[in-house]
């Protein structure tokens, strides 16, 4: 008895705001994973190639790109709660209407106007953790991204083990995006009311110069890569490695798994070997690992190695992110929001140069530039602090 009272004083004493953050992370997490599973299914019920397929991603990135510009502003004169409180509850409609949707230029809307909610989520709630983050007398940021990492595990697991029992795409996707709305629905009013607002501020966007600038574009190369394995990993372990529809998901999932146990100690990590070594050894066994998943055969293996792409990866973002407390140049949440946009262009928009490179090549040929990639921002590690 005293035990649990002991448990229920400490659960107790979380401030409710930082409950309500880290819902908000695994949520989006669990969302994007049910999206991930989505992708083999839309692709053949559509009947796209991949250059096609491609093209209807696209959307997504559009959507986001029209306002993920604009809600810095938006949070800076209204607060993030104001757009969190009503996207997490517009999302899962979103995603369910691409489920029903049987014509290419429906979905392709549908997508576009999920990427402009899913946009603002991103911006506002990555700056309700930061002003979290601020209040607390504990560094909280690396947990509120594992719990994100973990959710697209939970959400990735969920829908596989649905789908593997045979129940149907519609009804997998509809038990689990009802949950999500449930959730949402007990934790959205412990937000806090006035995360990220500031005063005098009467831009809505400010366009991101000097070391906030060079953060935007590291983000745009690494959110690249994670959108890759968002929408691609499942097409390429079941076209390049022949692996079960059905198994799509495990792709994703084990790199979401790798990223939440390695963003569980990553505050620690990056304080015991610095910022600036975790992003050039972190780039540099990414770029190892995804030449591995090309040149290896076997399916399991390939879902190893994306295994340890994750791990490699883990703390470089959330790296990136904290350091916009560097500067002075901008406000808070105009800079933040600035990198996350050009961050979140390369997750949404990089999954369409991926297809268009693989209908010229392969998709293996578009892994082998993603790690290129990656080779190029862990020479730019420099611009971090090295502790």
């Amino acid at each position: 008895m005293k035990q649990s009272q002991t448990i229920r004083e400490y659960l107790s004493a979380i401030p409710p705001e930082n409950t309500a953050t880290r819902v908000a992370f695994f949520l989006a997490g669990f969302l994007m994973a049910i999206w991930a599973a989505m992708v083999p299914f839309v692709k053949v019920s559509l009947g796209l190639d991949e250059a096609h397929l491609g093209m209807v991603l696209l959307c997504v990135g559009l959507g986001a790109l029209v306002v993920m510009p604009l809600c810095g502003g938006i949070v800076a004169k209204r607060g993030a709660k104001f757009l969190l409180n009503k996207a997490f509850f517009i999302v899962p409609f979103l995603l369910y209407g691409v489920v029903f949707s049987s014509n290419t230029l429906l979905t392709a809307a549908l997508l576009f106007v999920f990427g402009m909610v899913f946009g603002a989520i991103d911006v506002s709630m990555n700056v309700h953790a930061v002003e979290v983050d601020r209040r607390s007398e504990k560094r909280l940021i690396a947990g509120f991204h594992a719990l994100y990492s973990l959710g697209s595990v939970v959400g990735a697991l969920a829908m596989a083990t649905l789908l593997n029992v045979g129940i149907g795409l519609l009804y997998a996707a509809g038990v689990w995006l009802l949950i999500c709305i449930i959730i949402w629905g007990f934790s959205v009013n412990s937000l806090l009311p006035d995360a990220g607002k500031a005063q005098g501020v009467s831009q809505s966007f400010v366009w991101p110069r000097g070391f906030v600038l060079w953060l935007g574009l590291i983000c745009f190369l690494l959110f690249m890569v994670e959108g890759a394995v968002l929408d691609w990993g499942g097409v390429f372990l079941v076209e390049e490695k022949s692996a079960a529809i059905e198994n799509a998901g495990f792709a994703f999932a084990a790199f979401s798994t790798a990223m939440t146990l390695m963003r569980l100690i990553g505050d620690k990590l990056i304080a015991y070997a610095g910022p600036r070594n975790c992003v050039r050894y972190g780039c540099l066994i990414g770029a190892l690992m995804l030449t591995g998943c090309v040149l290896l055969p076997h399916v399991w293996l390939v879902v190893v190695l994306f295994f340890a792409l994750g791990l490699g990866l883990a703390n470089v973002i959330p790296i990136a992110f904290a350091s916009t407390a560097d500067q002075n140049k901008m406000p808070m949440s105009l800079a933040l929001a600035a990198v996350t946009t050009l961050g979140y262009a390369g997750l949404l928009t990089g999954p369409a140069l991926i297809g268009f490179i693989a209908k010229v090549t392969s998709l293996s040929t578009a892994l082998l530039m993603l790690a290129a990639f990656l080779v190029i921002v862990s020479f730019s590690s420099n611009i971090f602090r090295q502790k």
